[in-house]
């Protein structure tokens, strides 16, 4: 029988995490670290805005944050364009270690990646950004 993709990618994520924590050890983080690229570079994304980056719901976005803020990474501003919203920010400590994330993320790609070719790497990233549509179509098709 043929592991089911879920069961693949999730063993692939948990192996790529375990990459991160190797590199990551010396931050009292220890996971949340793509979240915070993606409100550094969302210049004043939404908590809501940032769950549908990550495909996951209000409630998770919000342990997210909370952990991150726990740990001096995140904060909430109240937006100066509409008082009933908050907008993320990174702190001077987040933008210590962003390089630090940063290169632990593409140290543990290129890991990933390692003894693929420019043509097998841009064509896995096809055929996963295919079965993510796949998956968010029919999603969408059974709301």
């Amino acid at each position: 029988m043929i592991e089911p993709i879920g069961r693949k990618t999730d063993k692939i994520g948990r192996l790529f995490q375990a990459r991160l924590h190797d590199n990551l050890g010396h931050l009292d983080i220890e996971r949340s670290f793509y979240p915070l690229i993606l409100i550094e570079a969302g210049n004043g994304i939404t908590q809501q805005e940032l769950a549908g980056k990550l495909l996951c719901d209000k409630v998770q976005v919000v342990r997210i944050i909370d952990y991150l803020s726990d740990n001096g990474y995140v904060t909430r501003v109240q937006s100066a364009h509409d008082k009933r919203k908050y907008e993320l920010a990174i702190t001077e400590k987040a933008k210590l270690f962003l390089p630090d994330i940063k290169k632990a993320l593409n140290d543990a790609t290129s890991v990933a990646l390692k003894r693929l070719s420019e043509n097998q790497i841009n064509e896995l990233y096809n055929m996963l950004s295919t079965v993510e549509m796949n998956l968010l179509k029919d999603r969408e098709k059974n709301k």
